[in-house]
């Protein structure tokens, strides 16, 4: 849970600083224009050029988030294939351990049924040769 809050809590962050820069731009490139003392066809020949320096400043940091994204991305196969990889690990020797105590007590079992075959076989001769001893 507390991992899920500071994945959005970056995400968050990012987009924060993101909508800050793009506003920042913005609001300068349009004082800046309005403010600058010349002629029509300089303001549009600056316009245009703020206009693609904003686009280009905007695409790269475009770039930089869908790079950071993959890099989560990778990441988070990476641990993910590790987390399987450990479960593997893990059930596999869990079923080895299981067998192993599975033919500990079977093994276990059958002695101790061994010992009551020989424990009842010897309580009836002795239960016989009492009933003939009392015959």
């Amino acid at each position: 849970m507390k991992k899920e809050n500071d994945e959005s809590n970056g995400k968050n962050y990012f987009s924060g600083i993101l909508t800050s820069l793009l506003v920042g731009l913005s609001a300068g490139f349009i004082l800046g224009v309005l403010f600058a003392p010349k002629p029509g066809i300089e303001t549009r020949k600056e316009i245009k050029e703020k206009s693609e320096e904003f686009i280009k400043k905007t695409r790269d940091e475009l770039d930089r988030a869908t790079g950071k994204t993959k890099e989560y991305i990778d990441k988070g196969k990476v641990k993910i294939a590790e987390m399987k990889s450990r479960g593997e690990e893990f059930a596999k020797e869990s079923r080895g351990k299981i067998s192993s105590v599975s033919r500990n007590v079977s093994s276990s079992a059958k002695k101790a049924g061994d010992k009551i075959k020989k424990a009842v076989k010897k309580g009836k001769k002795k239960a016989k040769k009492v009933e003939e001893d009392l015959s």
